[in-house]
């Protein structure tokens, strides 16, 4: 048996971090390994160390090797468990072109976050299921992304601030510096039935919307393939990307047939949808009495406007329900295309939407800052925030 020494106490630390990773109470963590809580507690707070049986069990439950639960720094912490194959967070994209740095950063961020679902009791998991099933196809993406707007309680209705929306229902979006090359990263807590959905910081407001729902769609996606025990669709193919907006960077096939479904663009398929539904696009149209021959470039930037996307995403929208002449769609687009030549992408508009990042994050720094058993662990996860600028807004 391991003998009490308060030189030990990391190893608490480490069984406290991991268990909230897992959205677990410590009475649940009792139950799992089988002793009582009270015990686990003093084990925890580094007032006891645990016996060679009790770091067995608690490895075994934990998911991880009893050398992670003896890693003496949180950057060793953060290492080893990157490396385990039971990280209970997935990622739905490869993460190989991020620096091993960046990563280690995104955990240690998921880490503060859990600390602070804790410490303020609060909710963690999402208020919708996340399992949704759905046919493979693009029916059933659009079925999958309408069933998505029905449990968030928003139907075909126009949302203003759709991270308000995400966060309300329990989801963690964080934003902060990422590589030019990645514009988002989730990753899904299958253990609460939650995710983390990580967007860059310094993009516009459409894109930064438009990934976020991406990364949604990747998350139904992933849970399908757990489901069944094989992907939905083929994988995705590096050498046909497509816009980070949501439309396609080469042109369709001919004929009007839309390319294959791969893992990626049906993600992509899922957000135009979600945030375009046919019935609410068409609705704007109508009682507006638009007609197909009658857009301006002005009426096409404020209608755009309304849900939140790209002017090129929303045109090719209109092209897709048949709003629009083709002569018009062409003529817009390459005025919309000569328009992110001259400003890196930027929206031909001068409305700009304000978007509240990082609120729930820094919310719960403000609820965690009023327990004062918990003082110094605040201090040390605002720290982590600021050191890889998790920043107010």
């Amino acid at each position: 048996m391991i003998q009490k020494n308060t030189e030990l106490a990391f190893i608490g630390r480490n069984i406290r971090q991991l268990r909230r990773q897992r959205g677990w109470t410590i009475g649940r963590l009792a139950r799992e390994v089988g002793m009582a809580e009270i015990p686990l507690g003093r084990i925890e707070r580094g007032e006891n160390a645990p016996s060679a049986a009790v770091l067995f069990h608690l490895s075994r439950v934990l998911g991880v090797t009893i050398d992670t639960l003896f890693a003496e720094e949180p950057d060793t912490l953060t290492a080893r468990q990157m490396n385990a194959s039971e990280n209970p967070f997935l990622p739905t994209s490869p993460t190989d072109n991020l620096p091993p740095r960046m990563l280690a950063g995104i955990q240690e961020i998921i880490n503060a976050i859990c600390s602070l679902e804790d410490i303020c009791d609060a909710q963690k998991q999402a208020k919708i299921p996340l399992n949704i099933p759905f046919e493979t196809n693009i029916r059933g993406i659009q079925e999958l992304a309408t069933a998505a707007r029905n449990y968030m309680g928003i139907g075909n209705g126009i949302v203003f601030d759709y991270i308000e929306l995400f966060e309300a229902i329990g989801f963690r979006v964080v934003f902060l510096p990422l590589p030019r090359e990645s514009m988002s990263l989730t990753f899904y807590d299958m253990e609460n039935h939650n995710a983390f959905f990580f967007i860059r910081h310094r993009e516009n407001p459409e894109r930064q919307i438009f990934h976020m729902v991406y990364g949604l769609g990747r998350i139904f996606l992933l849970s399908w393939a757990n489901r069944m025990g094989r992907k939905p669709f083929p994988p995705d193919e590096d050498t046909d990307p497509d816009r980070s907006d949501g439309t396609p960077a080469r042109p369709e096939p001919a004929g009007g047939k839309e390319k294959p479904l791969t893992m990626h663009r049906a993600a992509r398929k899922f957000a135009a949808l979600f945030l375009m539904p046919e019935p609410a696009v068409r609705a704007t149209v109508n009682q507006l009495g638009i007609e197909s021959k009658q857009w301006s470039w002005e009426l096409l930037l404020r209608i755009k406007h309304r849900f939140g996307v790209s002017a090129e995403s929303f045109l090719f929208r209109l092209k897709e329900l048949d709003l629009i002449t083709p002569r018009l769609h062409d003529r817009f687009r390459k005025q919309i295309l000569a328009h992110y030549e001259t400003t890196n992408y930027g929206e031909p508009d001068s409305s700009r939407r304000i978007l509240t990042r990082n609120g729930r994050v820094w919310d719960l720094v403000l609820t965690a800052r009023q327990r004062p058993k918990a003082a110094a662990e605040v201090k040390q996860i605002e720290a982590t925030l600021n050191k890889w600028r998790v920043e107010k807004e």
